[in-house]
């Protein structure tokens, strides 16, 4: 049931029943001799076991394992006296009969659904058939139905049956009379003719019959019956048009195409179509419902056709068919539509017409609006016909649209489910198919196509796939007072069947806790107002649900998908037409994940490779599988994992921690921000701040974007690393909370500091001009790997006026000494540390900044660097790279002679000022600001007079 649940020290799957027996620690031989379950006995087969002692021990002993098919002994002893002399007469037989429902040396359980392949037994061979809810079993053509499956013992498995397999017994004649839905058949077996009856009895020549059950008699009109019936001529005519007199042929050996000569003359044609096997005669396609009844003179096939019996139109059809007695009352309205349905000279006709039963289920306003709107129900039955073609079950491909009488297209569906057709939107699945008429074909459908028939409530309990909704609508009758009221209209995504059938247990469990959360959920999936087909909401259309929250359709590629507070559903079958209404029907119960982020973790491609990095730590498996928790997490999608380089992935894999770095930078636990949460706070506040266990700050900013999608930014700090998402398409929502697809790491940068400088926005002449400044003999080389790097890089403004001229920056590029420059370059990258904007904040970088004469001013738009009278904002912080880290200020930290300035104009001889012994590096020039009428002689003496020594 659920696969790869991971652990700290192994891996669980859970399966839905226990391996080991719990039911008894018996034997098979022992619980044969003695079972527990009231009414059950199996005296027969445990007394037949003498025949072999040594596999009666062996079923006795837990050193092997076994499968045994157990007749309940009230299903035995009803055998007449003719079978039992035969049988316990036979020792070889005997044996043969016992072994023939013994698998030795396999437990086999019947599964609900599925195939069941056949398996070999100690005698024959075992063959399943399902047939609805049961299955059946077959051993040389005796059929039983499994009454009990799976009684596990302490050496096998018991299935018991309510027929003895293998025996056969009866001879053709005697078959007839015990088998169920062939009333019609059977009882007038008394009318047939001599000769006939006395071949079904002949215990020696080998026949094959294909016999028509009632069901198929049913299709036929009644005064056709009524004429057949108790009419030997009649009777005989049908056995011999069904029967081939030279041999018996079970369904495997049927050949497609084959073809048979029946009693009287008649060729029967096979066809294999699908996994069917259909017989042909006189037009008439009847499908073998049951095959291999095995008789001591020959084999029954049961059809669910009369074959050679298609003497009557469809107009004939309906008014003799008891299931249609309501459209034969409408029909008789029309001359024309009945000269239709009777005409045999204008072409074929495939019309699919709806049951009595049918009608009787639709609410008494959709009748009685049918009634006096007369026109329209002609309209949709004209709509119901196609003409110029026929289309039998088996003549429908998997699809195909036909054009009908009233020029409305209808699309027949075949599937291995059954037949429907769709027709305005309009879905009838049909339930009695292929009566063969003289002019075409007819099918009874459980619906009216074209027009809306059912309220919303109606339409979930009658639609296919929705029988679970159904049930669980019954317990909130306001909702279902809500569905069924036609004065307002709604659209409603409900989920299918499967969406329950995968719901995990304890989630189950947790919805029947919580009845008013369940009630919620489903108020989530109605939305009021809204009566639109599916093809017409655009991508990303947001709805109002029934109590205020959004509902959002998602378009992707050729899928359609709704959007409940992070929880998707895929749309699986779209604009069911109500009467007040439309449904969608979606895989999953909207709004409400089944599973923990571990699980979605496992089950989803996209998130595998970051899986891959963090599932070895621990605190992933504490907050990510514990159901009572919450955890969101910002996962880096595959693309961007897939991209990461060779130099990215052994750096990640071999650094000590780099796993459990990365993970708690993206992880923010004790907090499930989902959309639905987000957008109440971003209702009031654009960022969002919370702080995860380790101190770390996430910055969630909503970002208004044009197409109106609900776009999120997110960061730890880091501006470069910033990545968007999207609440709606890109988040998953989880049991204990969510999870969004991000395209890159929040901590981890993927390229260095020289290429970060280079590429980011508004500073590249900024960074060109303060790379001219470095000197060469420097050991500035900020692509370095081996060395960290804090870089405060000046923007592109920094280099226009106010903040310097051209003349400013020709002056810097020729005039300065290399200890100039080399000055200049250490306010602006530190070399051998990586600073980032707390640091500076708090104080922790004020040891490096005093070193060059900078102090950190706080002022109410931001953080300062000052430098003499030079104060550079910071404008953008925390520009990680791989070995450094970048912010971005608004000017230079340096002045020029040109500008305000302690450099010393370039002369001859460079200065350099001794005290002491010690050289000073570190000059402080004192400039009055004059008018720029001063000559440049005069300006040279303001520089002696003010040139301080510090």
């Amino acid at each position: 049931m659920t696969a790869d649940i991971r652990a700290s020290n192994g891996v669980v799957h859970l399966i839905d029943r226990f391996l080991l027996p719990l039911q008894s620690n018996l034997t098979i031989a022992q619980y044969l001799k003695a079972p527990d379950i009231p009414g059950y006995s199996f005296a027969s087969i445990e007394k037949a076991s003498i025949i072999d002692t040594g596999l009666r021990l062996a079923t006795n002993s837990t050193d092997q394992r076994f499968t045994v098919f157990a007749p309940n002994d009230s299903f035995i002893n009803v055998m007449p006296d003719y079978g039992q002399d035969v049988l316990f007469n036979d020792t070889a037989l005997l044996k043969s009969v016992f072994w023939a429902h013994i698998l030795e040396g396999e437990t086999v359980f019947l599964s609900r659904l599925g195939e069941l392949p056949a398996r070999p037994a100690k005698a024959g061979v075992i063959k399943f058939h399902r047939d609805g809810a049961d299955v059946y079993v077959t051993n040389n053509r005796v059929r039983a139905r499994v009454i009990r499956a799976n009684l596990p013992v302490s050496n096998g498995v018991i299935h018991v049956i309510d027929n003895l397999l293998f025996f056969v017994y009866r001879n053709m004649l005697q078959t007839l009379q015990t088998l169920d839905n062939i009333v019609f058949m059977a009882g007038n077996i008394g009318v047939l003719e001599k000769e006939l009856s006395e071949r079904l009895g002949d215990p020696v020549r080998k026949m094959t019959l294909f016999l028509p059950t009632d069901d198929a008699f049913a299709k036929l009109p009644q005064d056709k019956q009524l004429q057949m019936d108790g009419n030997g001529t009649h009777i005989s005519r049908l056995y011999r048009d069904h029967m081939v007199m030279y041999g018996e042929r079970d369904v495997d050996s049927f050949q497609d195409g084959e073809t048979f000569s029946t009693a009287d003359g008649q060729i029967l044609t096979i066809r294999r179509i699908h996994k069917d096997i259909y017989v042909e005669g006189g037009g008439v396609r009847a499908k073998i419902t049951i095959g291999d009844i095995g008789c001591t003179n020959g084999v029954v096939h049961l059809v669910n056709s009369v074959l050679f019996q298609r003497d009557f139109t469809i107009w004939d059809a309906v008014q003799g068919n008891s299931q249609l007695r309501e459209m034969r009352d409408f029909i008789s309205l029309s001359a024309e539509l009945m000269r239709t349905l009777g005409d045999t000279g204008s072409g074929p006709l495939t019309a699919l017409l709806v049951s009595d039963a049918a009608v009787h289920r639709l609410p008494q306003d959709t009748r009685l609006y049918l009634q006096h709107n007369a026109n329209i129900l002609l309209e949709a039955v004209h709509g119901s016909i196609a003409h110029g073609v026929i289309l039998s079950s088996t003549q429908i491909p998997q699809e195909q649209e036909v054009t009908t009488l009233s020029g409305r297209t209808i699309t027949l569906y075949n599937t291995e489910h059954g037949v429907y057709a769709v027709g305005s939107r309009i879905r009838a699945n049909v339930v009695i198919e292929d009566i063969w008429c003289s002019n075409g074909v007819l099918h009874v459908t459980d619906n009216l196509l074209h027009v809306p028939t059912r309220n919303i409530l109606n339409e979930i309990q009658a639609q296919p796939g929705l029988s679970v909704m159904g049930g669980v609508l019954q317990a909130y009758p306001t909702i279902m007072t809500a569905l069924e009221n036609t004065d307002r209209m709604w659209t409603m995504f409900v989920p299918g069947d499967e969406a329950f059938t995968d719901m995990p247990t304890h989630r189950a469990l947790a919805l029947s806790d919580r009845p008013w959360y369940l009630a919620q959920l489903l108020n989530n999936t109605l939305i009021p107002g809204a009566n639109s087909y599916l093809e017409e909401y655009g991508d990303y259309t947001r709805f109002t649900s029934a109590i205020g929250s959004p509902l959002f359709v998602v378009k992707e590629q050729d899928r359609v998908y709704a959007n409940v507070n992070n929880v998707r559903g895929t749309v699986t079958r779209a604009n069911i037409r109500c009467t007040n209404g439309l449904i969608h029907v979606v895989d999953t119960f909207l709004g409400f994940p089944f599973y923990t982020v571990a699980e979605v973790f496992e089950r989803t491609h996209e998130l595998k490779p970051f899986y891959d990095l963090i599932s070895g730590i621990d605190d992933f498996y504490t907050w990510s599988d514990a159901p009572n928790t919450n955890l969101t997490l910002l996962v880096p999608s595959a693309a961007f994992m897939a991209s990461l380089s060779d130099f990215h992935r052994t750096f990640i894999e071999s650094e000590p921690g780099m796993d459990r770095k990365i993970f708690n930078c993206h992880a923010i636990p004790s907090v499930s921000l989902s959309q639905l949460y987000l957008n109440q706070v971003f209702h009031t506040s654009r960022v969002f701040l919370t702080e995860n266990r380790y101190n770390i700050t996430f910055t969630l900013i909503d970002v208004h974007s044009s197409d109106h999608k609900a776009t999120t930014s997110v960061d730890i700090g880091f501006t470069n690393l910033r990545h968007t998402f999207d609440l709606v398409s890109d988040g998953i929502g989880c049991s204990n909370g969510v999870i969004y697809v991000i395209d890159g790491f929040l901590n981890f940068p993927l390229h260095d500091t020289l290429y970060e400088i280079k590429n980011q926005p508004d500073i590249s002449l900024g960074v060109d001009q303060l790379l001219k400044l470095v000197p060469g003999s420097s050991s500035v080389d900020l692509s370095s790997r081996n060395t960290m790097f804090t870089v405060f890089a000046p923007t592109d403004g920094s280099l226009a006026p106010p903040h310097l001229s051209r003349k400013d920056i020709e002056y810097l590029n020729t005039n300065l000494t290399d200890d100039e420059r080399s000055a200049i370059v250490q306010r602006h990258i530190v070399r051998g540390q990586q600073i980032d904007y707390d640091s500076i904040i708090d104080g922790s970088y004020n040891k490096y900044a005093r070193d060059r004469n900078i102090s950190i001013i706080s002022r109410t738009d931001g953080f300062y660097l000052k430098w003499e009278d030079v104060e550079a904002k910071i404008v953008r912080p925390n520009i990680l790279a791989t070995n450094g880290i970048i912010h971005v200020v608004d000017r230079f930290m340096l002045a020029t002679p040109i500008h305000e300035t302690t450099l010393a104009p370039r002369t001859t001889t460079q200065r350099q000022h001794v005290s002491g012994a010690r050289t000073v590096h570190h000059v402080t020039v004192i400039v009055t600001s004059y008018s720029v009428t001063v000559t440049g002689l005069v300006l040279m003496k303001l520089f002696k007079c003010f040139y301080i020594v510090r």
